[in-house]
């Protein structure tokens, strides 16, 4: 995402830069670089917009779960941070944010703890098949340390004892 974000500034960048070399040139030399200054501007904004498109509907399109969520949980960090969303069909998925998943499965809730299980093949996170959270009022407190650690809470309509 933060390359193809990046794409898009330099994109867009040197458009902007082409259109401003055209606009001083019809300034100080001929008039008929004003026309070549609107069709790069024009080019470069459509440009932009067909990027941006690109981005958010094919590359990272968003989550089609994202209406059965019951619990969303999300730490920042300063390079990617972490994001949990919990659903009504006692599915999980875990990553950078609702649309950048990196593991998914099941999850159990007992009480006011919720445990984790990745799907066959992955893990949590790093080599955890498996981890927990207390559900305190506005975190997930990471039961065994797995990396992961607490969480604040976005969203919370689980149903649990206790809370």
């Amino acid at each position: 995402m933060l390359l193809f974000g990046l794409i898009i500034l330099l994109v867009g960048s040197v458009g902007f830069l082409v259109t401003l070399t055209f606009v001083i040139m019809a300034i100080f030399k001929n008039s008929k670089y004003w026309k070549l200054s609107g069709i790069s501007l024009a080019t470069t904004t459509l440009a932009v917009i067909a990027l941006i498109l690109i981005q958010e509907t094919i590359l990272y399109p968003p989550n089609p779960k994202i209406d059965k969520l019951v619990l969303s949980a999300y730490r920042e960090a300063p390079i990617g941070g972490i994001w949990l969303g919990v659903y009504n069909d006692r599915t999980w998925q875990l990553g950078y944010s609702s649309v950048e998943i990196t593991s998914e499965g099941k999850y159990e809730l007992a009480g006011d703890t919720l445990t984790l299980f990745a799907n066959d093949g992955t893990t949590v996170i790093g080599d955890s098949k498996r981890t927990s959270f207390l559900i305190e009022p506005k975190y997930l407190v990471e039961v065994e340390n797995s990396g992961i650690r607490s969480l604040e809470i976005q969203l919370n309509k689980l149903e649990t004892n206790g809370l």
